[in-house]
């Protein structure tokens, strides 16, 4: 996942202190990212309002003009959830802030392990779910998303990822099955979970999953799976 920031502060000055100092710890954990800056929340709010998306927002609280907050509300009054991180060298504004729902304050100058903070914040509630699989190779973490379907094999869990490779670990359905998300995957057969995001096809006896396997359905399950796959699929349409 790629995740678009922006930096919006009238400081020129900060701005060139700033950047190279976020770059660094976005690079340090690996996070792929986008970067844009903007001099004021005007152009920031042109931006968005013709259509580009951002995940985070770096945003100074006051400006010569109008206030960093009067933007963020703004924002807010539209359900635009973007995260926002507000940073300000004066801490007058925080309880005028609130309603704004920002994720987390910096005050300036930036510290760069107060910085870590903000960015482990942003990252622990957007980065993608995953499991963790103890396999012979050693400790295996996947992201839920690249799960297509789990399978039961004996006394072995062989898991299928969306690259088209398979994963082998010790254990049971019934010990894995309480650990996935609610809601993202279902049981069409003792022997199967399936990834609710990767299923193509429903009929009556099997599901034709985005891998072009094919899972058995078991009879009595078949209505039940077809309700989960409608509500996935009706939630997933709500979220875009």
């Amino acid at each position: 996942m790629i995740y678009e920031i922006a930096i919006c502060d009238d400081d020129k000055e900060f701005l060139s202190s700033f950047r190279p100092m976020l770059e660094a710890a976005l690079n340090a954990r690996g996070t792929a990212y986008r970067l844009t800056l903007f001099n004021d929340p005007s152009a920031l709010m042109r931006e968005m309002e013709q259509g580009k998306k951002f995940d985070l927002l770096f945003l100074d609280i006051y400006y010569d003009s109008e206030k960093g907050i009067r933007f963020a509300k703004a924002l807010r009054e539209k359900n635009d959830q973007t995260d926002i991180i507000f940073m300000t060298a004066l801490t007058d504004y925080a309880v005028e802030s609130y309603d704004a729902a920002p994720l987390h304050y910096l005050l300036k100058p930036i510290d760069p392990e107060k910085l870590d903070i903000a960015l482990s914040r942003f990252l622990e509630k957007n980065s993608p779910q995953k499991l963790h699989f103890m396999t012979a190779k050693g400790h295996l973490c996947v992201p839920v998303s690249n799960i297509v379907f789990i399978e039961i094999y004996g006394h072995e869990i062989i898991i299928h990822l969306a690259n088209g490779t398979k994963e082998t670990c010790i254990g049971t359905l019934k010990g894995l099955e309480p650990l996935l998300p609610e809601f993202t995957f279902v049981r069409p057969h003792r022997s199967y979970l399936v990834n609710l995001g990767h299923i193509e096809e429903i009929t009556r006896y099997q599901i034709r999953l985005s891998s072009d396997d094919l899972v058995p359905v078991s009879k009595n399950l078949y209505n039940n799976i077809l309700s989960s796959f409608i509500n996935y699929a009706n939630q997933s349409s709500i979220s875009f």
